[in-house]
């Protein structure tokens, strides 16, 4: 049975951050200038120069570009710290820029953006070999053991009852899943701990002002120290794997050795080393970022939606009754799940679509510059009120009537659903994220009694992190399912003593 009364709410705890008030604080900075010259796009300015355009940018990056397009058109420019940046939008603007081919280059443009911070040489091209590692027929053959080494470490982590931030917990499962995907089942528990941590300073701050502050700042400088120990670790892992053999041959770790190392990789030189552990970082932080706060905001959505968790539990009830095994073909089974794991990916992936122009591009009537950097929120195609009714609203059911993928998320060739890019550079890892997402929740359902104790005041959007980064914690208290009927639910305002993960 669950209790569907709502928490009362502590009247000392900080206020939520609303999205009406972010909105606010966008309307207040903004104000259009005019055209410096007949060529290039109008520009946005703000009312407080210099820190203005940041304060916006965090306070809500998609009310920012919706109120320059609406002042200045489908093209517009502002400036971050000095940096140029262009906005689209608008139906021909937008398909023109999603259509682009290598005039308009993915890898250039996070290069330029994250290189600062997460080091240019992460942003390589991968090439196809490699990434059919990640290909469904690769994510399908690993999810069966991929499942049963979740509930093993989930078991293993809350084996008893205590309440823990769900946002840690996600960061720390997904992470581990990631490894073990792209390194293989070799790798140790306890080095994935590290990893963990190291990821979580590295991916502290992916957001715009932070990467393109004028200042090195502590926070900068502890992640570049993270992001050094990270490829430590991992080139330490190729070499032992190179060394010792024993990597699935079909695998990604696999795939990346032969790429990098070539026929003898124990002879393989220090860069070549490197290069293969940058080419396992960047899979692992592709896989890991996103994910971790998508099964946060998953869950959280959720438990905040009673009778949308129920649909979720009879149909998970339903599918794996009689000792069923969790594998990615259950998932698919599961159209309940995956639209409710779509709906929170559709309200919290609000990131942006970034291109840098190798040569001038026509966009919107407007010529843009060689070396310029274009971007759109995909928060503009989640919230369009155009396709999506209500657009604020949590509703899983929205997907029932509409042309779906295997995911039960709008087709890809539709471009009604951002949360994993859009034209030619649809995340090749779609299909991983999807069902680590998945097996994670299911788990976490099926195996645990779980009761919300607070949730975090606000969800910010970021323009680089894909998903939005919550503000305060998602506290919860988990009991086992030997404890507890499974999937029983229940809500609390009271924050008792900390028990924390193990």
């Amino acid at each position: 049975m669950q209790n569907t009364s709502r928490p009362q709410v502590d009247s000392s705890a900080p206020q939520p951050l609303t999205g009406r008030t972010r909105r606010k604080i966008v309307r207040a900075l903004v104000r259009a200038e005019p055209r410096s010259n007949g060529a290039g796009p109008p520009r946005l300015g703000v009312i407080v120069p210099g820190i203005g355009t940041a304060i916006a940018l965090l306070a809500d990056p998609t009310e920012l570009q919706r109120a320059g397009h609406e002042a200045l058109g489908d093209v517009f420019t502002l400036s971050l710290f000095g940096l140029p940046l262009t906005f689209v939008g608008g139906k021909d603007a937008a398909e023109r820029f999603i259509d682009a081919g290598e005039e308009l280059n993915l890898v250039d443009a996070y290069r330029r953006l994250a290189g600062r911070i997460l080091g240019e040489d992460l942003f390589v091209e991968v090439q196809p070999h490699v990434l059919r590692a990640l290909s469904g027929a690769s994510v399908r053959r690993q999810s069966g053991p991929l499942a049963d080494f979740t509930a093993r470490f989930l078991r293993g982590r809350l084996a008893r009852v205590g309440e823990i931030d769900a946002l840690a917990l996600a960061n720390d499962l997904v992470l581990h899943m990631a490894c073990r995907f792209v390194c293989g089942d070799a790798i140790s528990e306890a080095l994935c701990d590290e990893l963990a941590r190291q990821f979580h300073i590295l991916e502290s701050e992916l957001n715009l002002t932070g990467f393109f502050l004028p200042i090195e700042t502590p926070s900068a400088r502890r992640r570049k120290q993270a992001r050094e120990r990270i490829i430590s670790i991992f080139t330490s892992e190729v070499r032992r794997v190179a060394a010792e053999g024993g990597a699935d041959p079909e695998g990604y770790l696999h795939a990346v050795i032969k790429s990098s190392l070539g026929d003898e990789p124990t002879a393989a030189t220090a860069e070549q080393l490197r290069n293969a552990a940058l080419a396992v970082m960047g899979a692992v932080l592709g896989a890991h970022t996103n994910t971790a706060m998508s099964l946060a905001a998953s869950l959280s959505e959720l438990l905040e939606h009673p009778r949308a968790l129920a649909a979720v539990l009879e149909e998970q009830s339903r599918v794996l009754q009689d000792g069923q095994a969790l594998d990615l073909g259950a998932l698919c089974r599961m159209p309940v799940l995956l639209r409710s794991i779509n709906e929170s990916l559709r309200l919290h992936g609000n990131g942006g679509l970034w291109r840098l122009s190798r040569r001038p591009v026509e966009l919107g009537g407007h010529v843009i510059p060689a070396g310029s950097l274009i971007g759109m929120s995909m928060g503009l195609v989640n919230g369009d009120s155009s396709f999506y009714h209500d657009p604020a609203r949590y509703e899983p059911e929205r997907y029932c009537d509409m042309k779906t993928d295997a995911f039960q998320s709008p087709a890809v060739k539709d471009r009604r659903f951002g949360a994993f890019g859009l034209g030619h550079h649809v995340c090749p890892g779609r299909t991983l994220a999807y069902t680590m997402l998945g097996i994670a929740l299911t788990v976490l359902l099926r195996d645990f009694r779980i009761e919300v104790l607070r949730r975090p005041r606000a969800w910010l959007d970021l323009m680089m992190g894909g998903m939005a980064r919550p503000v305060g914690q998602l506290r919860i208290r988990l009991t086992p399912a030997r404890c507890a009927p499974a999937g029983v639910i229940q809500r609390s305002s009271a924050v008792n003593g900390e028990v924390g993960l193990p």
